[in-house]
């Protein structure tokens, strides 16, 4: 692992973004000692592919049960009389 101190970082950040890139780890100093490691992402994946994943893994143990078809449309239901909004104004006058 490299060591480079927090002042020569700054000046050559892309020198050393270009490192990461390549799946080496910097650790970064300030005044000698160590504050941080720079390194690679661990899992480049999509929240979208985690969320799935995560939705599967309940299903496995039995908590939840996923969908199997898409949902219908959805359609409104008509009520004759006031809006539900204009009765809760004048309920809380």
């Amino acid at each position: 692992m490299r060591k480079v101190g927090s002042r020569e970082l700054k000046n050559r950040l892309g020198k050393y973004l270009a490192r990461v890139r390549k799946g080496r780890k910097i650790l970064v100093t300030h005044r000698g000692k160590p504050v941080a490691v720079l390194g690679p992402v661990e899992s480049p994946q999509r929240p979208e592919d985690a969320i799935e994943a995560r939705l599967r893994e309940l299903e496995a143990q039995g908590h939840i049960r996923l969908a199997t078809r898409p949902l219908e449309d959805f359609k409104p239901i008509r009520v004759k009389g006031k809006p539900l909004s204009r009765m809760i104004i004048e309920d809380r006058k």
